[in-house]
């Protein structure tokens, strides 16, 4: 990875124009989130935990906020763990490059699918295929940066230094077509995520999502067998329904 120097960052408050006169994109935010998705892209492994909240709509009380809090475990480029707990139920995913196992504890059930050949190819499969959310997915993806500016009339802007739970954190915002959105990255050598929050502002009812990410950890030493499955005494196996099929 390549490391420069932070005073460049006062070198790069300039907002330039890209693609649309209505387009903003400020240099010192993308060279920030281009400091996060490099890390990212070259650590060997990492932990983290993720305490996400997120609205759903109700009929006759409005958005009700729901949370979920994730343990996180990823051994690139083919090894990932996630254990789950709050509001969507008590789960696991287990994953070694072959194979992504669900279980759930609620109802000591289990489901085996084959799974592509790198953490972030099961990602984008099992979210697309079967609706399940992985925590700071969006940040692991080498497009990340280039998806937030790529359409017309979106903006990125740098709004300065702010305290998110006693870390000192640079804060960006922007938006596009569809929402708006805020990130919150650490000060320290690997401005790793510590916040962000989306608002759908497409829908009228503007629903949001947040996530915080804390106890980073990079490049433990992960043995391999923390990733594989064995199915509990009892428990039963299922299949697990693709997201069409989901009402």
């Amino acid at each position: 990875m390549k490391i420069k120097n932070m005073f460049l960052i006062g070198l790069m408050t300039m907002s330039v124009v890209v693609k649309s006169q209505t387009q903003r994109i400020d240099s010192t935010a993308v060279y920030l989130l281009n400091r996060t998705t490099e890390t990212l892209q070259y650590i060997k492994s990492c932990s983290f935990k993720a305490v996400v909240t997120y609205d759903i709509p109700n009929e006759n009380l409005g958005l009700i906020k729901h949370s979920v809090n994730d343990k996180v475990a990823i051994k690139f480029p083919d090894k990932m763990k996630v254990t789950s707990s709050g509001d969507k139920g008590n789960r696991s995913l287990w994953y070694n490059g072959k194979k992504l196992n669900y279980y759930s504890l609620d109802n000591n059930t289990y489901a085996t699918e084959a799974a592509p050949k790198s953490v972030i190819e099961t990602i984008d499969e099992t979210s697309k295929k079967f609706g399940i959310e992985f925590p700071a997915a969006d940040f692991f993806y080498e497009s990340f940066l280039d998806d937030l500016r790529s359409e017309e009339g979106s903006s990125l802007v740098y709004l300065g230094k702010t305290i998110v739970d006693d870390r000192e954190c640079f804060h960006i915002a922007g938006t596009d077509k569809t929402k708006s959105f805020q990130f919150w990255i650490g000060s320290d050598d690997f401005f790793l995520p510590v916040k962000m929050v989306i608002v759908y502002t497409e829908d009228k009812d503007k629903p949001q999502y947040e996530a915080v990410y804390k106890d980073w950890i990079i490049n433990p030493d992960f043995p391999d067998y923390m990733f594989e499955f064995t199915a509990p005494p009892k428990a039963t196996k299922i299949k697990l329904q693709p997201r069409e099929d989901k009402k």
